[in-house]
């Protein structure tokens, strides 16, 4: 008789695929309750001792903050854990899993357990995990990160939770208990309308190094057209395109508005219409130095689009500048239509 896999015969004794069995983290029981195959079992990667995931999935930072969670059911995620959840996009490879417990434990590397008072009212449910919330998620990471990774990370929190950069405000208004001035400070800092983690970054990079002029969300006007900029500095007449903001479309844009971060020919065609207005278009590309590996120091880098060149080749070297189109009639030789918008 033919009992090969493909045959009548041999069709039902099969192994099943990775995606029909149960996705992880599942406990050493868990996982001899569901599958009683060895060969299945064997499908299986450890996490840490006891909780295992399926070798198709990714090991990352919200499959082990799920695990943290199923082991400590008492506790509550916190820190980058909630704020992946919340939707922060912004958690560097490799970070661990934080969670809150009522008591102290035994730590264990890769795992990150924190303790002290966590108010009722600073806990919420999302997707049957008990997780902090979105308040005190950003002030956890306001006072846990440095200010830079802080700011980033609040600012993608706000781009996905309506209303958030309101009740961060009011929250700051009156500073007080633990951290609350550092929380305060990266409160101020924080840009609502940020498109992406990159954009953010090259932000406070750059305010860093002495051009506080750019802002994100700026639109401006040419022959009649809204432009909206990712970020820019009017006064300077210079855009700054960040790889990231490349697919991150600027939520309710004017009608009409030309984009200028993209691919594509009317992502050409607006750029090009900078230049001939008198703009610089300075592209980001390639990955992004640490903050603290090359900052230049404020001063050291001259006032104008070249120095912005320079700033930001610091930390992501493969950036080009896109000069102005010499000889072009100019629209609006004066910038007078270059505002911020509301």
């Amino acid at each position: 008789m033919d009992t090969t896999p493909n045959s009548p015969a041999g069709r039902g004794h099969a192994p099943p695929g990775p995606e029909e069995l149960p996705p992880g983290p599942l406990t050493t029981a868990e996982l001899a309750a569901a599958l009683t195959d060895p060969r299945d079992r064997g499908r299986y990667v450890r996490i840490w001792h006891g909780v295992y995931r399926r070798e198709d999935q990714a090991d990352d930072l919200r499959l082990r903050s799920v695990a943290l969670a199923r082991i400590w059911p008492e506790g509550v995620l916190r820190g980058r854990s909630a704020a992946l959840l919340w939707g922060d996009d912004s958690a560097p490879v490799g970070a661990p899993p934080e969670i809150w417990l009522p008591s102290t434990r035994k730590s264990r590397g890769g795992r990150v357990y924190r303790y002290g008072r966590m108010p009722p009212a600073s806990v919420t449910e999302l997707g049957g995990l008990r997780v902090t919330t979105p308040l005190r998620t950003c002030r956890d990471l306001a006072c846990d990160l440095d200010r830079e990774d802080a700011v980033v990370a609040v600012e993608r929190l706000c781009a996905v939770i309506p209303g958030l950069a309101g009740r961060l405000a009011a929250a700051t208004a009156h500073p007080s208990g633990r951290g609350a001035r550092r929380f305060a400070d990266v409160v101020a800092a924080v840009e609502p309308r940020s498109q992406s983690a990159e954009s953010s970054r090259a932000r406070l990079r750059l305010a860093a190094a002495g051009f506080a002029g750019f802002h994100e969300g700026a639109c401006i006007r040419i022959d009649g057209r809204p432009v909206v900029l990712p970020l820019a500095d009017p006064a300077l007449r210079c855009t700054v395109v960040c790889p990231d903001a490349l697919s991150a479309p600027r939520p309710n844009p004017p009608r009409g508005a030309s984009p200028v971060n993209g691919v594509g020919v009317g992502v050409e065609r607006c750029r090009s219409t900078l230049r001939r207005a008198g703009w610089t278009v300075l592209v980001v590309r390639g990955p992004s130095v640490p903050a603290n590996a090359c900052r230049p120091h404020v001063g050291t880098v001259p006032p104008d689009a070249g120095g912005v060149l320079h700033a930001l080749r610091s930390w992501w070297p493969g950036t080009t500048l896109l000069p102005p189109l010499l000889g072009e009639p100019v629209s609006d030789p004066l910038g007078m239509w270059a505002v911020r918008s509301a």
